[in-house]
């Protein structure tokens, strides 16, 4: 039986009290600004726009091959096998949708690719264009992409592009290919000339054993990945410090790792047993930790300045729980903690905000705080307000198999973060001094200008600080990727209107 997850939902103003499934509500309460929030897009949102709406939708998804003949030889050598091609993650930016494709199967010519948006009358099947090139997704060539599922588009345009090295990894045999697991930096304004280049260390993500997965991109002190590693033998989540070219994975046994009452769930009728590890990931704005405890106290605070609100929380949940759960980005990205840190002191800085009603593949974040994460088992998007508490296969080719839907929210994506100390240091570029591009650095390339050797000590230094935030563009939307594969559902927040 095929496993569909063709899923219609509604999508609610950002201010609903608590977590909720967005079916059939039209809610329009907003939560009111403050020193908290950073700034978001003017102007209503027609009832129209709030309702999702099917952008594309494939029976089976094709390539933009060369020619007809280089598509007949592609299903002839096996090259391409159109049932085992799979979408699971996509993020747009400017006119074009960007899609991932892993190579679970054999037979997908390409990994990462993208599509354009259609216009009136345009295609919502359109064939997908290999990115940055057909040669850049050549299986087998470790300079190449291999496996890629999970991408991050900051607000400079860098698509940050995680490549665990592997091929074909729901297949047994010896037909497959291990490369070093790499992330690749893409400057998507030049049409995907490669930025940075940084493969990992064999003791952070070993090649061959690893399953890189989800990925969410934080602007403080140059640039941090977050990246979950939802491997059966060492699951959690890796950080890459894009100044420091240099990685470190955090472990975290009670919240990283599937639980068993979470390990079986149905679509569609059909049963799955999986136990799959922190699979989820999602990266809140910036705010003043020392806030709620003031307020506890009695002691009113003035309106905080953006420039003051120094932390973030990264939300992560395994597929296989029922859980969300969250650590400190300032401990994250500080290497002298992880260095030092016992298990129990980092069990001590995660928070679980309690129990969803299913499990979920897929989570993402706007830039008020506010969460969408999607419900396995209850085929629907659902959405929460982190500054306020938690409440709780096969595909047939002659049907639709796969859709995009896309629906506006009125703010914007998790990257666009306000000016502040963290994220504004001249120093740090992403072209030459005189502007120039940064060629390919081949894993040599060192950054210049003092790092702080401890990000949480010196996020501890700047309050009182003052800044200005950054004025940002029009509204944003949620995109649902929905496919028949539970491991293929995306969910991502952006400005692709």
């Amino acid at each position: 039986m095929a496993v569909r997850m063709l899923v219609l939902v509604m999508v609610v103003a950002i201010g609903c009290t608590g977590a909720q499934q967005l079916q059939g509500s039209t809610s329009s309460t907003a939560r009111p600004l403050d020193g908290l929030s950073p700034p978001t897009p003017a102007g209503p949102i027609a009832p129209g726009e709030r309702q999702f709406r099917v952008v594309y939708e494939w029976n089976v998804l094709d390539f933009a091959f060369a020619n007809e003949a280089e598509r007949a030889h592609a299903l002839y050598n096996g090259r391409y096998i159109p049932k085992n091609v799979l979408i699971s993650d996509c993020k747009p930016y400017a006119n074009r949708l960007y899609l991932t494709i892993p190579r679970m199967l054999p037979g997908v010519p390409a990994t990462l690719g993208y599509i354009v948006r259609p216009e009136n009358n345009g295609r919502t099947d359109p064939e997908i264009v290999p990115f940055p090139s057909w040669e850049m997704n050549e299986r087998g060539n470790c300079s190449a992409l291999q496996f890629v599922q999970g991408v991050a588009v900051d607000k400079h345009g860098i698509m940050w592009v995680v490549d665990s090295g592997r091929t074909e990894t729901l297949t047994r045999g010896n037909d497959h290919v291990v490369c070093p697991p790499k992330i690749l930096l893409l400057d998507l304004k030049r049409n995907g000339a490669v930025v940075l280049r940084y493969q990992f260390p064999e003791s952070v993500v070993p090649a061959g054993n690893n399953y890189l997965n989800k990925v969410v991109v934080d602007d403080a002190f140059g640039g941090f990945a977050y990246i979950t590693d939802n491997s059966g033998a060492d699951p959690g989540i890796v950080v890459f410090s894009r100044r420091l070219l240099k990685s470190w994975k955090v472990r975290e046994n009670n919240s990283m790792r599937a639980a068993r009452n979470a390990v079986r769930f149905a679509i569609n009728g059909t049963e799955l047993n999986y136990s799959i590890h922190i699979d989820s990931i999602a990266l809140g704005p910036y705010y003043n930790p020392n806030i709620d405890a003031d307020r506890a106290n009695g002691v009113l605070s003035d309106t905080l300045l953006n420039s003051q609100n120094y932390e973030r929380n990264v939300y992560y949940s395994p597929l296989s729980s029922y859980h969300v759960y969250s650590l400190p980005a300032s401990l994250l990205r500080d290497p002298e903690f992880n260095a030092r840190a016992t298990p129990q002191q980092i069990l001590e800085a995660v928070v679980d905000y309690g129990q969803k009603v299913s499990q979920t593949d897929g989570m993402f974040m706007d830039n008020q705080g506010v969460l969408y994460y999607g419900l396995l088992g209850e085929y629907a998007i659902a959405k929460w307000d982190t500054y306020k508490p938690f409440v709780a296969g096969r595909l047939n080719p002659t049907e639709v198999n796969f859709r995009i839907l896309r629906a506006k929210t009125g703010a914007l994506s998790y990257v666009y973060t306000p000016d502040n100390l963290f994220n504004s240091d001249e120093k740090y570029l992403y072209s030459g001094a005189n502007g120039e591009p940064f060629a390919d650095n081949a894993l040599n390339y060192q950054y210049e200008g003092t790092t702080p050797a401890s990000s949480r000590l010196a996020a501890a230094g700047i309050l009182g600080a003052t800044g200005t935030a950054a004025s940002l563009g029009s509204g944003f939307s949620v995109t649902v990727l929905l496919s028949a594969s539970i491991m293929a559902m995306a969910m991502m927040i952006s400005s692709f209107v």
